[in-house]
Formats: C-alpha cells, sequence, structure tokens
C-alpha cells in the first residue's frame, strides 16, 4: 500500500490554513502547554530533555510563527497556543 503524504499534507493545509508543520520538539512543547498552560520554561526543559536555553529559543521561534503567545505576563502569566495540533 502506498500513501502519497505530500498531497496529503497540500490537502490539509487547504482545507486547514491555521494548520501548520512543527518539529516533534514544537509539538512536545504544544502537548505540554496543552495539559499546563502555566508551564514554566525551566519545567519545559526537564519535559522535552533539551537545556532551558534551548527551551527559551523553541519559544521564541514558535512566537514568531504564531503558533503560541504569552498570556498576562511573564510572572503570573500563561501560554495560548494559537494552532491545532491535531
Amino acid at each position: 500500500m502506498h500513501i502519497d503524504f505530500e498531497s496529503a499534507i497540500q490537502s490539509d493545509k487547504k482545507d486547514n490554513p491555521k494548520r501548520q508543520n512543527v518539529t516533534l520538539e514544537e509539538l512536545a512543547i504544544l502537548n505540554a502547554i496543552k495539559d499546563n498552560p502555566k508551564i514554566t520554561q525551566k519545567e519545559l526543559a526537564v519535559i522535552i530533555s533539551k537545556s532551558d536555553r534551548t527551551v527559551k529559543r523553541y519559544m521564541d521561534s514558535m512566537q514568531e510563527k504564531g503558533l503560541i503567545r504569552r498570556k498576562n505576563g511573564k510572572r503570573n502569566g500563561e501560554w495560548e497556543i494559537l494552532v491545532e495540533t491535531e
């Protein structure tokens, strides 16, 4: 059985423009945020087994891509997911 993944991805993008390609690390971060929107970057680093600095870089990149955003400030805020992951 052959599945043409390229056309499946293209048709998915056409059907749902909010859906974007994400890396496995970004997907792990999104899933952790879904479970706990108030999660810290240090906690995320432990969950995905990466350094704090690497998680910060991923988070900055994800904000630039429009995948996530921070609500209500750094100290008492929470993360908001802006795209569908599944």
